[in-house]
């Protein structure tokens, strides 16, 4: 899908959590409305039901779907509305007029309904002007010119050109425009509309999409393309990854329990209160990330946080968090790919590459019906990636316990020394944070293979 265009795009991680998708939507709203920046909020995959669950609740539309933030045409062609163009009656003179004083290569001819029938080069000009210069020899010089520059262009407009749409990624259509010894190009949307125009000239524009990343610092889990663009700001709450800019960013890193406590404090300290939808959605990332503030990486500002959230939207914490769960929470009918790649993060630590996905759910009987399936699964993801380890940890917040189901090496699977329930099933009570308790435990893990 064709990125969306705005000066800001805010995105979280991909295989998007409640926290990654809901942190997005409020941090735009907060950069519009407290710092008076046009910024629109994106996510970077499907959303899973608890985070449907949580837009649903509060009355807050998905974000649209960013699946790259690669250069587009659309970010460095200039625009209809600074766009001449001509119409099929329009004169030879008046076509010429205009070529000729804004010294352009070509001029897109247009319908009633601004759809492109066309366009008018200046070769087709200047080589019809040769002509009329020929037959002047014959002929009075100013009948002959006056005859042939008051009739209309329907004749010399060229209609097998080249057109290219917005969505169209730069680093494509600089292949494309390499062979052809063309000035100037088209751009249309999927209606054949006018939409701008593209020359040479403009491949010299900055096209970078400027971005901030939410919920994740690392380009192993960023939305395709990252690398070319102009991140500005990163906000976050996990470790930092190997990543460089080119200049000074805002970035905030802080240990909370969610992305959501970061963007609900920002909004605290500038003196200004989130409107009750947003405070909604940032109350339910919050819980979601901290398991109803029952997981370690709870501080006493996320407590703060989501009394004072809570507040704003009318929210019991409990009674809420327990509903969104729950709303989140049903294995059945969701295939075992599904399960593993919706909260899905990959790694590579001390030489080896491997995957934690993360799954809720109320009691284990649903997870261990399909547990063969999804060991079958995570298998299938190893061998296909190359991962040293690819596991599925799946949390009942009600017990405060997750079960965690491991596809690796047997020198790996041989180090674990959490009880195992049966194949590559192990019980982990107690553990609820992928993020503080089961990643730093499998890469001290990884260290001994």
């Amino acid at each position: 899908m064709d990125a969306p265009r705005a000066a800001l795009l805010v995105i979280g991680h991909k295989n998007p959590d409640t926290d990654s998708v809901c942190s997005a939507i409020a941090y735009a709203g907060y950069k519009s409305a407290v710092e008076g920046e046009q910024a629109l909020g994106c996510r970077a995959g499907n959303i899973n039901e608890q985070t449907r669950f949580a837009l649903s609740h509060f009355g807050v539309e998905s974000p649209p779907l960013l699946t790259d933030v690669y250069p587009r045409i659309g970010d460095i062609m200039i625009p209809r509305s600074e766009c001449l163009t001509l119409r099929e009656e329009d004169s030879l003179d008046t076509a010429s007029a205009l070529i000729t004083a804004r010294n352009f290569s070509f001029l897109p001819v247009v319908d009633g309904e601004d759809r492109c029938v066309g366009r008018i080069t200046a070769v087709r000009l200047a080589g019809l002007l040769r002509e009329v210069a020929g037959r002047a020899c014959n002929e009075p010089p100013a009948a002959a010119a006056a005859a042939l520059l008051a009739s209309p262009i329907l004749g010399l407009v060229e209609r097998g050109h080249t057109l290219f749409q917005p969505g169209d990624m730069v680093r494509d259509v600089q292949r494309q425009i390499a062979q052809r010894n063309e000035g100037g190009f088209v751009v249309v949307d999927g209606g054949g509309r006018l939409q701008g125009v593209l020359t040479r000239v403009n491949f010299l524009r900055e096209g970078r999409r400027r971005v901030v990343m939410v919920d994740h610092n690392e380009l192993a889990q960023a939305v395709d393309g990252m690398e070319e663009a102009e991140v500005v700001e990163i906000i976050d709450h996990h470790r930092l990854g190997n990543r460089t800019t080119p200049s000074p960013i805002t970035f905030i890193n802080r240990t909370v329990g969610s992305t959501a406590t970061i963007v609900a404090d920002l909004y605290r300290v500038a003196g200004a209160v989130p409107a009750i939808p947003h405070a909604g959605i940032l109350l339910a990332a919050l819980l979601s990330d901290t398991m109803i503030l029952r997981s370690p990486t709870t501080t006493d500002l996320d407590r703060k946080i989501a009394g004072s959230l809570a507040a704003v939207c009318g929210e019991d914490i409990e009674s809420f968090g327990q509903t969104m769960f729950a709303a989140g929470a049903a294995l059945a009918g969701r295939s075992p790919a599904q399960i593993i790649r919706q909260d899905r993060k990959s790694y590579t630590e001390a030489g080896h590459r491997f995957s934690i996905s993360q799954a809720e759910s109320v009691g284990f009987a649903g997870l261990l019906a399909m547990r063969s399936d999804l060991l079958e699964e995570l298998e299938r993801i190893r061998e296909a990636e190359e991962l040293s380890l690819a596991c599925l940890m799946v949390t009942d917040v009600t017990r405060e316990t997750s079960l965690l189901l491991c596809r690796a090496t047997p020198r790996i699977l041989g180090l674990i020394t959490y009880p195992r329930r049966e194949g590559g099933v192990f019980e982990m009570k107690g553990v609820l944070s992928r993020k503080k308790q089961v990643l730093p435990w499998l890469i001290d893990l990884l260290n001994k293979v």
